[in-house]
Order: C-alpha cells, then sequence, then structure tokens
C-alpha cells in the first residue's frame, strides 16, 4: 500500500526570504566563556527552582535537540518548529537561550541562520558554539526491512547528507520540515514503505526500528551550532572566535580594503562568505569568522579601522573559540 504524504504534502523546507534591515552603525560588545556562563546560570536558576530553557528548531529527537543535551546537560528544551521560530521565542524571553545549526562539514553553511543574527544583531548575541558528530539512521516502523522502504522522509539537509546512500538503494528522497518530525510522521503512518532519515535517538522517542546505522555520505559528518542569548558576556581567558558582518560601498578594491584592515593587525580570518542583501538590488553583505576577542586591542583597532572602509559592521558574537 502506497502510503499518503504527511498531513497531504510534505512540508517544505522554511523560506529562505528573511528581511535584513540596514543597520545603522557598529555596534561593540564584549563576551565571555559560555560554558562559565552557563553553569552560572544554571547555578543561580537552581536556587530559584527553575531550570534554564533552550530553544531549538525541529521536534524531540531533532539533531539540534541533541546539540543543546550535550553542550547544556539538564537544561529544559523548548522546541520550536522553525528558526525563525525560535528567534523570536528568544526575543519574547520565552526561553534564555537559543541553539541554531550554522553549518555542515559537507552541505555548507545555513544562510537562514546568519539571515537571522543579522536582523536580530545588537538584540542577541552568540555566546558559543557547539561541534556534532551527525550520524544519519534509516528508520522505519517495526517489521520494515531495508528492502521494503521506497520513500525516504528527511529535513533536505539530511537527504542531501545522505543523497548517495539513498540513491544506490533506489529510495526516493522526499523533504520533510525536519528529520524528527520526519520520524514521528512514519511512526504514525505505519507504513513499511516509507522509512525517515533520522537519528537514533528519534528511533528511541518514536518507538521505530534502525534499519541502517551511518548513512550519510561524508564519514566525518559534522554540524556547527551556534549558542544564541540575550547578552553578551565579558572576554574569557581562552582563544576566543569573533563573528562580523559588514557591507561595503560598490566601488574596485573596497573588499580588499576591508579585509586589508584585518590582515595588518595580523588577524587571522577562519570564514568569509557574502550574502546579497535583502531589498538592495545586487547588494551584499560579508560574514566573517576570525580568531580573537572583540575586545582585544588588535581586533578591537582592527574593527573600527573596518568601519571606516565599509557602510556598516555589526558584531555578532564573540566566544570561546572550539571549531
Amino acid at each position: 500500500m502506497t502510503a499518503a504524504h504527511p498531513r497531504g504534502r510534505p512540508h517544505r523546507a522554511e523560506s529562505q526570504r528573511t528581511q535584513q534591515p540596514r543597520p545603522a552603525g557598529p555596534i561593540r560588545v564584549g563576551f565571555g566563556r559560555i560554558g562559565r556562563t552557563i553553569r552560572q546560570k544554571m547555578t543561580l536558576w537552581s536556587t530559584r527552582e527553575t531550570t534554564m530553557r533552550v530553544v531549538f528548531q525541529g521536534e524531540p529527537g531533532a539533531y539540534s535537540e541533541q546539540a543543546l543535551i550535550e553542550a547544556m546537560p539538564g537544561a529544559d528544551s523548548v522546541p520550536r518548529p522553525l528558526l525563525r521560530d525560535v528567534f523570536e521565542t528568544l526575543v519574547r524571553e520565552e526561553a534564555d537561550v537559543a541553539v541554531v545549526p550554522c553549518e555542515n562539514s559537507q552541505a555548507g553553511t545555513i544562510h537562514q541562520t546568519y539571515d537571522l543574527l543579522l536582523e536580530h544583531a545588537g538584540r542577541l548575541h552568540i555566546t558559543g558554539e557547539h561541534e556534532l558528530r551527525v550520524r544519519h539512521c534509516l528508520l522505519a516502523p517495526l517489521g520494515a526491512a531495508t528492502e521494503t522502504i521506497e520513500r525516504a522522509y528527511s529535513h533536505p539537509q539530511a537527504l542531501d547528507q545522505t543523497a548517495g546512500w539513498l540513491r544506490e538503494r533506489g529510495i526516493q528522497a522526499v523533504s520533510y520540515h525536519d528529520t524528527a518530525g520526519a520520524a514521528r510522521w512514519v511512526a504514525e503512518a505505519g507504513d513499511p514503505t516509507c522509512g525517515a532519515v533520522a537519528s537514533s535517538r528519534a528511533a528511541e522517542v518514536y518507538g521505530l526500528a534502525v534499519l541502517a546505522k551511518g548513512i550519510e555520505d561524508n564519514p566525518t559528518n559534522r554540524t556547527r551550532f551556534l549558542v544564541v542569548a540575550h547578552h553578551a558576556v565579558p572576554q574569557a581567558e581562552v582563544e576566543g572566535k569573533t563573528s562580523l558582518v559588514f557591507s561595503t560601498a560598490n566601488r574596485p578594491g573596497a573588499l580588499h580594503r576591508a579585509l586589508g584592515c584585518l590582515a595588518a593587525r595580523d588577524v587571522n580570518l577562519l570564514k568569509l562568505e557574502s550574502r546579497p542583501m535583502r531589498g538592495e538590488g545586487w547588494e551584499y553583505v560579508f560574514y566573517v569568522d576570525c580568531v580573537g576577542w572583540a575586545t582585544e586591542p588588535a581586533l578591537s583597532s582592527a574593527i573600527r579601522e573596518v568601519e571606516r572602509e565599509t557602510a556598516w559592521v555589526r558584531v555578532l558574537g564573540a566566544y570561546p573559540r572550539s571549531v
């Protein structure tokens, strides 16, 4: 029997059409070690008989929830269906911290996360990062076998990361809004021809069989997550990482001069990526990750020089470097 698509049709991935307002002027802030800050907060909240609330995108069993469990054990997880919902929940102070994916070692950058970080620059701050080793599994109802699976539902990123494995077995990839959500639907449908690409924890949560483990095409598949909070925290005595975003004037050599400000201060770049500026035809913003704390003299001076060479600069966060 052929199963109907979940709720009539599979969910599409959340739209990337996030508005990016042009910021007016730079923001410079201080930061600190996320682990120490989280322990301090959890100690404080425990005296109030409350627990840290951490919002994530997805449903119970999602990789984002797994990342927050590893990074902040003991915290209460707050699921939200879309990335935008995660940020809005944090802004409304219905959660204390958010854990959001920003890039995968195979599929690349998750652009909407960066779009939302820019949209909320100055109100929310990156305060940490966590790397998760992603091990995809093929899940199905009890009694099913790999040979019976005709369609596999999952988030587009997970399907992209397992495309080769699925193609070799003739399994059709069907997009769903979330890996754990796909697992939940497969469990509810009970159709032995339908599977889900998700985590082994999702199998436990929804009572599914694990037909195959480690089906990702890249055996070192990893996703980097960012910890986002309401407030920046002071610089710590560990190596830091600072995330910037800026826009340059549309003239020859503008990007070269901006990056030259960092090079002149011996600032080591870890990432450089351009994104179209929403609402501005053929204009771009540049996201930069660099080694160091935004409050360190060399990097602080470099950022001031970048401000003079660009239309605007935002510091999205500075935090202990772990990736």
